[in-house]
C-alpha cells in the first residue's frame, strides 16, 4: 500500500456525514499516510442564516478548526467567517483566508508537497494553492445529472469537468459507465469500483443482534439501507410495501429529497403501516440494520445519474448474504448471477416474492463469496498501485499507466 505520503482529501461531505468511497479510502490511506480531510466549504446565506436563528453560536466562529479521528487522518473543518460568496472583493477576500487557514493546519501537521484528492467539477479552484505534488480527481457520479441541477449549471459544470480532468495526473472513476464518458480526456484515468468492509458487515450476520429500532418489526424485512434522495423511486417502495402487506419495509438513511414529486413520494410511503423509515444512524451500527433485513433493494429511477452509479450498499447486502432485487442499471450487469435484475416496476415487485421463495443456504454463501472479492482492501491496494505508478511517471516523464478497464 501507498506509504510515507500527506494527502489532502476536498471532500463534499462532512466527516460525520453518511459514509460514501471517500471515507473508506482515507481511512485505510491513513493507516500509512497522513491524511487530511477538508469538509465543504460553507455558504454566507447559510452562515447568516445560522447566526440569526441560533443555529449557530458565535463561539463556533472561532472554535477550533482542526480534529483527529484518529492517528494519520485528521478533519479540517472549513472556517465560518470565511464563507463562500458570489461577489468580489468579499469572495476574493473569504477564499485567502480559507486558504491561508487549510495552510496553517498542513503546517500544524507538517504537511507538505501533499497528493491533492478531488471529487467535485465545482472544486477546479482549488488547485495551485497548497504546493501538491500530484492532483488526483475522483469521479463517483454523472454530477451534471443530479435532479436539482438546471441546464445552464450543468453545462458549467461539464466545462469545468472536463478542464479538471485535463489537469489532473490521475483520474479515477468508479464505473463502467464513467469511463466510458469520461475516459478520452486524460489517458491516466481509470476504473476501480466501490468496496465494502466485508469482515464488519459478516460479524453482524454472525452476530445475530438486532438494533433496537427494529425488534418486533415482521418479517420478513424488505430493506432500503443508504441515502435516500431524487435517485430512489419512491413510488416503486410504494409498490412493493403495497404488494406485501404482511412484510416490513424498512428504509434506512437520511431523507436529502430535492425534487418535490420524490419528496411527495416519500411522504406517501411514510403513511404505509407496513413501512418503517429509520433515518441516518452511525456508520458502525449500519451492517446491524442490513443483516437485520431479508431482501437488500436498489430502487433506483433510471436517468442519467443512475446510469453512472455504482453503489456502495451492492456489496453490503451481498456480504450480509442477502438476496438483492436491483431495477436494471448498467452497475448490476456484471453481478446478474448473484442480483435479481428486473426490467420494469412490476417485474421489480415480482422479484421481491421470488427472492423471498427462493433464498437458501447455498445462495447466502454465493453472494457472501462475490463480495468477499470486492472489499475496500483490495480497492485501496489498486488505488495505491496507480498512485505510486502516477508520481514515478511524473518524476521521470514516463508514460502513464495503461488504461484500466478492470479493477
Amino acid at each position: 500500500m501507498l506509504s510515507g505520503e500527506s494527502i489532502l482529501c476536498f471532500a463534499p461531505d462532512p466527516w460525520e456525514d453518511i459514509w460514501r468511497n471517500r471515507h473508506q479510502i482515507m481511512s485505510l490511506l491513513a493507516e500509512a499516510n497522513q491524511v487530511l480531510y477538508v469538509e465543504p466549504r460553507y455558504y454566507l446565506r447559510s452562515v447568516v442564516r445560522g447566526l440569526v436563528r441560533g443555529e449557530i453560536p458565535l463561539a463556533r466562529l472561532r472554535a477550533s478548526r482542526l480534529s483527529m479521528v484518529k492517528p494519520g487522518l485528521h478533519v479540517f473543518h472549513q472556517p465560518l467567517y470565511a464563507p463562500l460568496s458570489g461577489r468580489a472583493p468579499l469572495s476574493t477576500l473569504a477564499n485567502a483566508m480559507r486558504i491561508a487557514s487549510l495552510r496553517r493546519a498542513m503546517s500544524c501537521l507538517k504537511m507538505s508537497r501533499p497528493i491533492l484528492w478531488l471529487f467535485r467539477p465545482e472544486m477546479a479552484d482549488v488547485p495551485g494553492h497548497y504546493g501538491e505534488r500530484a492532483l488526483v480527481y475522483h469521479i463517483v457520479d454523472e454530477y451534471s445529472g443530479y435532479g436539482d441541477i438546471d441546464p445552464a449549471r450543468a453545462q458549467d459544470m461539464q466545462r469545468r469537468e472536463r478542464q479538471l480532468i485535463a489537469r489532473a495526473d490521475l483520474v479515477l472513476v468508479t464505473s463502467k459507465a464513467l469511463l466510458e464518458s469520461k475516459g478520452g480526456i486524460n489517458p491516466n484515468t481509470h476504473w476501480v469500483p466501490n468496496g465494502v468492509d466485508y469482515e464488519r458487515f459478516t460479524a453482524a450476520v454472525a452476530a445475530r443482534r438486532e438494533p433496537q429500532e427494529v425488534v418486533g418489526l415482521p418479517r420478513p424485512r424488505i430493506g432500503y439501507v443508504g441515502a435516500v434522495n431524487d435517485k430512489i423511486d419512491a413510488p416503486l417502495l410504494l409498490e412493493v410495501a403495497r404488494a406485501y402487506p404482511q412484510a416490513t419495509v424498512l428504509v434506512v438513511g437520511p431523507c436529502r429529497a430535492s425534487n418535490e414529486a420524490t419528496r411527495e413520494g416519500l411522504e406517501r410511503l411514510r403513511s404505509q403501516p407496513n413501512v418503517h423509515l429509520v433515518g441516518q444512524v452511525p456508520v458502525e451500527r449500519v451492517p446491524e440494520f442490513v443483516s437485520a433485513c431479508d431482501v437488500g433493494l436498489l430502487p433506483y429511477v433510471r436517468n442519467a445519474w443512475t446510469r453512472s452509479i455504482q453503489p456502495l450498499k451492492l456489496y453490503e447486502y451481498l456480504a450480509c448474504g442477502l438476496p438483492v432485487v436491483s431495477i436494471d442499471i448498467p452497475a448490476v450487469q456484471d453481478e446478474s448471477d448473484v442480483v435479481l435484475v428486473a426490467q420494469d416496476s412490476p417485474s421489480f415487485v415480482a422479484l421481491v416474492g421470488e427472492a423471498l421463495a427462493t433464498d437458501s443456504e447455498a445462495l447466502r454463501a454465493a453472494r457472501q463469496a462475490r463480495a468477499s472479492r470486492n472489499t475496500w482492501r483490495e480497492r485501496v491496494e489498486r488505488i495505491s498501485e496507480l498512485l505510486e505508478a502516477t508520481l514515478i511517471s511524473a518524476r521521470s516523464n514516463a508514460p502513464y499507466p495503461a488504461r484500466s478497464t478492470a479493477p
